[in-house]
């Protein structure tokens, strides 16, 4: 202890009696580091700190005889590799960091020795401020121990040849006072919600991920220009066309429900103007706007414009129509969420907050309508992070629903400056039709077959515009920062498909399409608008007995998706694309050295090898498609399932609402607990969407509770 003033200032384990080291043992410990030092110098000290890190990776047993277990054991062997690997590489990357976190640097010599020089209890309080100052970044410090101020006093007495000492503690310790202030600063009052257009999610970059913006690049191709590409189509019959007839369940048992949600995610980030391929219609953010529209006008066109509603079971985007119809079932049930969450709001009134007129926190019913809307979506935005998180990415990984381990984005507290925005290359990443199983193949092959010709440029391809039609787009201004375009998305081409399909797969009535959009194999009321519940409840349950395809490898993709997936092929190589290896390479992988590399099929090998001639030539959207897969969860190849990870975290962390405004303040606290999901669900928001908007008949629930535990794996193969 230090004496000061007569008052002595108490170590915290001489005041609380927690068993740290005593002086004789503190003495003991620092002999031997003055003795390495005296020896070997900072090297030294360098040196026996490796020992230490890597005597402890390997399990050596403790003080008790009982044998520590290497929390570095895998469940799985590393793979072959000329590195470092396992035990070895982590030793190695640990030490880096001690290093770096400690300042061991031959720089820093003189201050660690003056710092030594000093007299044992004060050099003990001096240590005690720097563990203190480095914890004080990621835990709280309890300002009541006075180590501060005790430091301050040991530094007073500092003559003028413990300089470097001095500036060594108070430089660090002024950053961090200064670091209490993050900048940019993120947060501004009064942007608590999420914009029609997804602009202002960056406050400093407020265009970065708004709707109609341009696809960024990932990776810009450094490699020489491949001058005798294959034609698309052979492309497709070669590497990636089913045959006729086969059909390879997936290995895990993974079934269409889980691929009905994939859906939903990429229609919700990639929507390529069909007349800019280029351009981005939607936001770069997972807020539901397959859901709720791109711009003001076509929010308002699916609201009731009171309470906070939306029109009952409607969302905007047309393109989900003409998707396996359990795509659309399942965005129904995130449209009623919304208005059982607004209801919700408005009963609960929290504070007095959903209320207006006189001395009322809104002036007009047209306030409470924006407020209640604009809170609700907010919610249910949360819940679809939730389900994103929980069942999604649990899933991709081939992590148990019912663990409670799962990779968490959020864990970490982020602070994202720039905003996120989608690129060209992740545009191909998504493109899973060879996921699809055998019944909604069948099905996909009725409508290509009826919808014809017309249907072909609309599920993922764009053909350029003419450049005065673009320049003229590009300078159409919304009348309201965050509105978007004031004419609204135009969809026409979809609503040109619509009679046909509805006569072929829906036949809905008048009354029916005057409510809302079709669904095949589902009918509204025509009273209130709302679909039957049996019926979205079988159409998802179609999705759920229904064992996906295998993906990866090559000769998945069924043949009526011939016309998509070679729009697809274009338009990667229309916007130069970069050739898979410096892909893998972005990633900070290992490129392709061989054919036998990419894919197990010896058919795909030869004709990888006839159509590029060498692994490096392989363009990106052929590479990812017919690529080994991983060994569990949703067995994505390998370059696909890395990119995805990386892609979801940074749609999630990127996100200002996500991170910053997704608060008990923002949300009321009924909100923000019901955005964090059931306990007993291992933090799963999903079953209880479910069980709350799919009631069926006599009150029985759509799926039991063991269903629920793992709605994306067919019952077979549980």
């Amino acid at each position: 202890m230090l004496v000061t003033n007569g008052s002595p200032i108490m170590s915290s384990a001489n005041s609380s009696g927690n068993p740290w080291l005593n002086d004789q043992e503190h003495r003991k410990l620092h002999s031997h580091i003055l003795t390495i030092e005296e020896e070997s110098g900072v090297d030294g000290l360098v040196n026996a700190l490796k020992e230490l890190v890597i005597h402890s990776t390997q399990g050596k047993s403790d003080k008790d005889g009982k044998k520590t277990r290497s929390f570095l054991k895998t469940a799985l062997d590393p793979t072959y590799s000329s590195q470092p690997t396992g035990v070895e590489w982590v030793a190695q990357s640990l030490v880096k960091n001690l290093e770096s976190i400690f300042g061991i640097t031959p720089q820093r010599t003189r201050a660690i020795k003056e710092a030594l020089s000093l007299p044992f209890s004060q050099k003990r309080v001096l240590m005690r401020g720097l563990v203190e100052r480095l914890l004080g970044e990621h835990t709280l410090v309890n300002d009541r121990t006075n180590t501060f101020e005790a430091v301050m006093l040991i530094l007073g007495n500092l003559g003028p040849d413990q300089q470097d000492l001095a500036d060594e503690v108070t430089q660090p310790l002024l950053k961090l006072y200064e670091s209490d202030f993050k900048k940019p600063f993120i947060n501004y009052v009064g942007h608590n919600f999420r914009t029609a257009d997804g602009s202002f999610n960056s406050i400093n970059f407020p265009d970065v991920g708004k709707a109609r913006s341009n696809y960024v690049r990932s990776v810009v191709s450094q490699a020489p220009v491949n001058a005798n590409l294959p034609p698309p189509h052979v492309v497709f019959e070669r590497l990636l066309k089913r045959p006729e007839g086969q059909f390879t369940p997936h290995k895990s048992g993974i079934n269409m429900f889980l691929f009905y949600l994939a859906i939903i995610i990429t229609h919700d980030i990639f929507y390529t103007d069909p007349k800019d391929p280029k351009r981005n219609l939607t936001t770069s953010y997972l807020d539901l706007s397959s859901l709720y529209g791109y711009n003001r006008k076509d929010q308002e066109s699916i609201r009731q414009m009171k309470n906070g509603l939306l029109k009952n079971d409607q969302w905007f985007d047309k393109r989900l129509v003409i998707q396996p119809p359990g795509v659309a079932a399942l965005l129904v049930i995130f449209s009623r969420n919304h208005n059982y969450v607004a209801e919700k709001l408005l009963a609960i009134n929290e504070n007095g907050r959903f209320s207006f007129g006189p001395g009322k926190p809104l002036a007009t019913e047209q306030d409470l309508d924006e407020e209640l809307f604009q809170t609700a979506r907010l919610i249910n935005t949360g819940c679809f992070s939730n389900v994103v998180v929980h069942d999604y990415i649990r899933t991709i990984l081939g992590t148990s629903q019912s663990s409670d381990f799962f990779l968490d984005p959020f864990k970490m507290p982020a602070y994202p400056v720039y905003g996120n925005q989608v690129s060209i290359e992740f545009n191909i990443i998504y493109r899973w039709h060879a996921a699809i199983g055998k019944q909604d193949e069948d099905w996909l092959n009725t409508v290509m077959n009826t919808l014809g010709p017309s249907l072909r440029y609309q599920m993922g391809h764009a053909v350029p515009a003419p450049a005065e039609v673009v320049v003229e787009q590009r300078q159409q201004q919304p009348g309201k920062p965050g509105d978007g375009d004031p004419n609204g998305t135009d969809q026409g081409t979809f609503d040109a498909l619509l009679p046909l399909f509805n006569e072929h797969f829906v036949h809905a009535t008048e009354e029916e399409l005057e409510k809302g959009l079709p669904v095949a194999g589902a009918h509204r009321d025509v009273k209130t608008g709302v679909f039957d519940n049996a019926d979205l409840a079988k159409l998802l349950r179609r999705g759920y007995d229904q064992v996906a395809s295998d993906l990866g490898n090559g000769l998945a993709t069924p043949a009526a998706l011939a016309p998509i997936e070679i729009a697809g092929i274009m338009q990667a190589r229309n916007l130069r694309c970069c050739y898979f290896n410096e892909f893998r390479k972005f990633l900070k992988l290992v490129p392709m050295g061989t054919f036998e590399d990419f894919s197990e099929k010896v058919e795909v090998q030869q004709a990888l090898k006839e159509l590029y001639g060498t692994p490096d030539k392989v363009e990106l959207y052929a590479g990812l498609m017919v690529e080994r897969t991983k060994i569990t969860g949703l067995r994505l190849p390998y370059t696909m399932g890395r990119a995805i990870l990386s892609d979801a975290v940074n749609l999630l962390r990127n996100d200002r609402i996500n991170t910053q405004e997704m608060t008990p303040q923002n949300l009321t606290n009924w909100g923000h607990e019901f955005i964090q999901g059931e306990a007993d669900q291992h933090g799963r928001v999903f079953p209880k969407l479910i069980q709350l908007h799919l009631v069926q008949p006599g009150n029985l629930p759509a799926f039991t509770q063991e269903e629920l535990n793992n709605l994306f794996v067919v019952p077979s193969s549980q």
